[in-house]
Protein backbone atom coordinates (compact mmCIF):
# COMPACT_ATOMS: atom_id res chain seq x y z
CA UNK A 1 0.00 0.00 0.00
CA UNK A 2 2.79 2.43 0.89
CA UNK A 3 4.64 1.60 -2.34
CA UNK A 4 1.53 2.34 -4.37
CA UNK A 5 1.01 5.65 -2.56
CA UNK A 6 4.64 6.55 -3.21
CA UNK A 7 4.32 5.83 -6.94
CA UNK A 8 1.10 7.83 -7.10
CA UNK A 9 2.71 10.81 -5.34
CA UNK A 10 5.78 10.70 -7.61
CA UNK A 11 3.56 10.57 -10.70
CA UNK A 12 1.49 13.50 -9.48
CA UNK A 13 4.60 15.59 -8.80
CA UNK A 14 6.05 14.68 -12.21
CA UNK A 15 2.86 15.81 -13.95
CA UNK A 16 2.95 19.10 -12.04
CA UNK A 17 6.57 19.78 -12.99
CA UNK A 18 5.89 18.89 -16.63
CA UNK A 19 2.91 21.24 -16.62
CA UNK A 20 5.10 24.07 -15.34
CA UNK A 21 7.74 23.44 -18.01
CA UNK A 22 5.02 23.35 -20.68
CA UNK A 23 3.85 26.81 -19.55
CA UNK A 24 7.43 28.05 -19.93
CA UNK A 25 7.65 26.47 -23.38
CA UNK A 26 4.37 28.13 -24.39
CA UNK A 27 5.78 31.50 -23.31
CA UNK A 28 8.90 31.04 -25.47
CA UNK A 29 6.78 29.81 -28.38
CA UNK A 30 4.57 32.91 -28.18
CA UNK A 31 7.62 35.18 -28.13
CA UNK A 32 9.11 33.45 -31.16
CA UNK A 33 5.82 33.70 -33.03
CA UNK A 34 5.60 37.45 -32.31
CA UNK A 35 9.16 38.10 -33.51
CA UNK A 36 8.65 35.93 -36.61
CA UNK A 37 5.48 37.82 -37.57
CA UNK A 38 7.18 41.20 -37.35
CA UNK A 39 10.22 39.92 -39.26
CA UNK A 40 7.88 38.72 -42.02
CA UNK A 41 6.43 42.23 -42.34
CA UNK A 42 9.90 43.76 -42.58
CA UNK A 43 10.95 41.15 -45.15
CA UNK A 44 7.94 42.18 -47.22
CA UNK A 45 9.19 45.76 -47.16
CA UNK A 46 12.55 44.54 -48.42
CA UNK A 47 11.03 42.67 -51.34
CA UNK A 48 8.89 45.68 -52.21
CA UNK A 49 11.95 47.94 -52.17
CA UNK A 50 13.77 45.66 -54.62
CA UNK A 51 10.84 45.22 -56.99
CA UNK A 52 9.24 48.67 -57.06
CA UNK A 53 12.28 50.92 -56.76
CA UNK A 54 13.44 52.58 -59.97
CA UNK A 55 16.69 54.52 -60.05
CA UNK A 56 17.62 57.60 -62.01
CA UNK A 57 20.57 57.61 -64.36
CA UNK A 58 22.20 60.51 -62.52
CA UNK A 59 22.02 58.81 -59.10
CA UNK A 60 25.38 58.60 -57.38
CA UNK A 61 26.89 55.11 -57.28
CA UNK A 62 27.56 55.34 -53.52
CA UNK A 63 23.89 55.97 -52.76
CA UNK A 64 22.82 53.05 -54.92
CA UNK A 65 25.40 50.79 -53.31
CA UNK A 66 24.24 51.80 -49.82
CA UNK A 67 20.58 51.38 -50.70
CA UNK A 68 20.87 47.91 -52.21
CA UNK A 69 23.35 46.72 -49.56
CA UNK A 70 21.06 47.75 -46.70
CA UNK A 71 18.04 46.31 -48.47
CA UNK A 72 19.72 42.94 -48.96
CA UNK A 73 21.04 43.02 -45.39
CA UNK A 74 17.62 43.60 -43.90
CA UNK A 75 16.08 41.03 -46.21
CA UNK A 76 18.70 38.43 -45.27
CA UNK A 77 18.45 39.15 -41.54
CA UNK A 78 14.66 38.91 -41.54
CA UNK A 79 14.63 35.70 -43.60
CA UNK A 80 17.17 34.17 -41.20
CA UNK A 81 15.04 35.33 -38.27
CA UNK A 82 11.90 33.77 -39.76
CA UNK A 83 13.67 30.50 -40.58
CA UNK A 84 15.29 30.26 -37.14
CA UNK A 85 12.08 30.93 -35.21
CA UNK A 86 10.19 28.46 -37.39
CA UNK A 87 12.75 25.71 -36.84
CA UNK A 88 12.88 26.38 -33.10
CA UNK A 89 9.09 26.28 -32.82
CA UNK A 90 8.62 23.14 -34.92
CA UNK A 91 11.58 21.16 -33.62
CA UNK A 92 11.03 22.29 -30.03
CA UNK A 93 7.39 21.26 -30.08
CA UNK A 94 8.24 17.90 -31.67
CA UNK A 95 10.94 17.18 -29.07
CA UNK A 96 8.70 18.21 -26.18
CA UNK A 97 5.77 16.07 -27.29
CA UNK A 98 7.50 13.02 -28.77
CA UNK A 99 10.91 12.89 -27.09
CA UNK A 100 12.13 10.74 -24.23
CA UNK A 101 11.48 11.52 -20.58
CA UNK A 102 12.91 14.92 -19.73
CA UNK A 103 12.88 16.14 -23.34
CA UNK A 104 10.67 19.09 -22.53
CA UNK A 105 13.39 20.38 -20.18
CA UNK A 106 15.97 20.11 -22.95
CA UNK A 107 13.60 21.79 -25.41
CA UNK A 108 12.89 24.77 -23.16
CA UNK A 109 16.57 25.21 -22.24
CA UNK A 110 17.65 25.06 -25.91
CA UNK A 111 15.09 27.66 -27.02
CA UNK A 112 16.03 29.94 -24.14
CA UNK A 113 19.75 29.70 -24.95
CA UNK A 114 19.16 30.63 -28.62
CA UNK A 115 16.78 33.52 -28.03
CA UNK A 116 19.59 36.10 -28.25
CA UNK A 117 20.42 34.98 -31.79
CA UNK A 118 16.79 35.47 -32.82
CA UNK A 119 16.53 38.92 -31.21
CA UNK A 120 19.88 39.93 -32.69
CA UNK A 121 18.72 39.08 -36.22
CA UNK A 122 15.46 40.93 -35.62
CA UNK A 123 17.20 44.13 -34.47
CA UNK A 124 19.68 43.88 -37.33
CA UNK A 125 16.74 43.74 -39.74
CA UNK A 126 15.15 46.81 -38.15
CA UNK A 127 18.40 48.81 -38.27
CA UNK A 128 19.02 47.87 -41.90
CA UNK A 129 15.44 48.86 -42.78
CA UNK A 130 15.97 52.31 -41.31
CA UNK A 131 19.25 52.74 -43.21
CA UNK A 132 17.50 51.64 -46.41
CA UNK A 133 15.03 54.47 -45.85
CA UNK A 134 17.85 56.95 -45.30
CA UNK A 135 19.55 56.05 -48.58
CA UNK A 136 16.17 56.12 -50.31
CA UNK A 137 15.61 59.70 -49.13
CA UNK A 138 18.92 60.86 -50.60
CA UNK A 139 18.20 59.12 -53.90
CA UNK A 140 14.67 60.42 -54.38
CA UNK A 141 14.49 63.81 -52.64
CA UNK A 142 16.40 67.05 -53.04
CA UNK A 143 19.01 68.04 -50.45
CA UNK A 144 16.67 69.89 -48.08
CA UNK A 145 13.98 67.21 -48.00
CA UNK A 146 16.61 64.48 -47.79
CA UNK A 147 18.24 66.16 -44.78
CA UNK A 148 14.94 66.49 -42.93
CA UNK A 149 13.76 62.97 -43.75
CA UNK A 150 17.06 61.25 -43.01
CA UNK A 151 17.39 63.19 -39.75
CA UNK A 152 14.01 61.89 -38.64
CA UNK A 153 15.03 58.34 -39.53
CA UNK A 154 18.33 58.71 -37.67
CA UNK A 155 16.40 60.03 -34.67
CA UNK A 156 14.16 56.99 -34.91
CA UNK A 157 17.21 54.72 -34.88
CA UNK A 158 18.66 56.49 -31.83
CA UNK A 159 15.34 56.32 -29.96
CA UNK A 160 14.98 52.63 -30.80
CA UNK A 161 18.41 51.97 -29.35
CA UNK A 162 17.70 54.00 -26.19
CA UNK A 163 14.28 52.46 -25.61
CA UNK A 164 15.68 49.00 -26.18
CA UNK A 165 18.27 49.61 -23.46
CA UNK A 166 15.72 51.14 -21.10
CA UNK A 167 13.20 48.33 -21.56
CA UNK A 168 15.92 45.70 -21.20
CA UNK A 169 17.12 47.30 -17.96
CA UNK A 170 13.55 47.71 -16.70
CA UNK A 171 12.72 44.03 -17.10
CA UNK A 172 16.20 42.66 -16.36
CA UNK A 173 16.65 40.10 -13.63
CA UNK A 174 19.67 38.16 -12.48
CA UNK A 175 20.01 34.55 -13.51
CA UNK A 176 19.92 33.54 -9.85
CA UNK A 177 16.54 35.27 -9.45
CA UNK A 178 14.87 33.20 -12.16
CA UNK A 179 12.57 30.32 -11.29
CA UNK A 180 14.62 27.17 -11.60
CA UNK A 181 13.53 23.55 -11.88
CA UNK A 182 16.92 21.89 -11.46
CA UNK A 183 15.96 20.45 -8.09
CA UNK A 184 12.78 18.98 -9.61
CA UNK A 185 14.46 17.54 -12.74
CA UNK A 186 14.65 13.97 -11.33
CA UNK A 187 10.86 13.96 -11.20
CA UNK A 188 10.60 14.50 -14.96
CA UNK A 189 12.81 11.54 -15.81
CA UNK A 190 16.38 11.44 -17.08
CA UNK A 191 17.36 14.46 -19.11
CA UNK A 192 17.76 13.69 -22.81
CA UNK A 193 21.17 14.93 -23.90
CA UNK A 194 21.57 16.36 -27.42
CA UNK A 195 23.64 14.42 -29.91
CA UNK A 196 26.67 16.23 -31.28
CA UNK A 197 25.62 15.63 -34.89
CA UNK A 198 22.20 17.25 -34.43
CA UNK A 199 23.17 20.24 -32.32
CA UNK A 200 22.23 23.64 -33.67
CA UNK A 201 25.35 25.70 -34.43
Amino acid sequence: MLAADKLYLEGKLARGVTRLKWKEFSLHHLNLTTVSTQASVLAGFGFAALVKFHTHEETHAFLLFGFYTCTMLQLSANILCIATTTMLSVCGTSLSMRGADGSIVRSVDSIYSLRRHVFGLFWLGIAATVWTGIFYCWIIFDVVHALVSSSLLLLTLVLLWRWRRQITELFYFERDEATRFCDLRPLTGPRALPRASSAIG
